[in-house]
């Protein structure tokens, strides 16, 4: 199990959790599934991260295809959402990721990783990246929010 505290979370701690992740050596998608299914999740298994390891820095990191704090939120939107058998209801899921990804959009201007790291420029310790995996941990746990999850830590 990843560590979980008994005390509400704060979307300001969520997002500082995120940032902190990315800090310790996670990458953009490993960092925002594991912040978010830390303050969301029953349970999270510790091996968790692994389900993101390949999204960060866009697709196997060559740079390309989605933002990997996008798809790392993804994830942890099938975790919490998706269905475990045919059959059951996708809806919210789907609804969820597809305002998830408008927003990233509506921040950004894009969500593809090349143009953000273009548009982000030089980077001392990719700072900007960390910064928009807060950022957009924030904006996924107040989508959450409002579908009616609650922060359990």
């Amino acid at each position: 199990m990843i560590s979980k505290s008994s005390s509400s979370m704060t979307l300001r701690q969520l997002e500082k959790n995120a940032k902190a992740f990315f800090d310790s050596g996670y990458n953009c998608a490993e960092s925002i599934l594991t912040a978010i299914l830390e303050a969301f999740a029953e349970e999270i298994p510790r091996d968790v991260p692994r389900s993101a390891s390949a999204f960060g820095g866009g697709i196997g990191g060559s740079h390309d295809g989605p933002c990997g704090a996008l798809s790392g939120g993804v994830i942890a939107i099938g975790y919490l959402l998706g269905r475990a058998q045919p059959g059951e209801n996708l809806a919210a899921a789907k609804a969820i990721a597809a305002k998830f990804q408008q927003r990233h959009n509506d921040f950004y201007g894009t969500t593809n990783c090349r143009e953000l790291l273009d548009k982000f420029g030089s980077q001392e310790d990719d700072r900007k990246c960390q910064e928009m995996v807060g950022k957009m941990a924030g904006v996924l746990a107040r989508l959450l929010q409002d579908h009616g999850l609650k922060m359990r830590r």
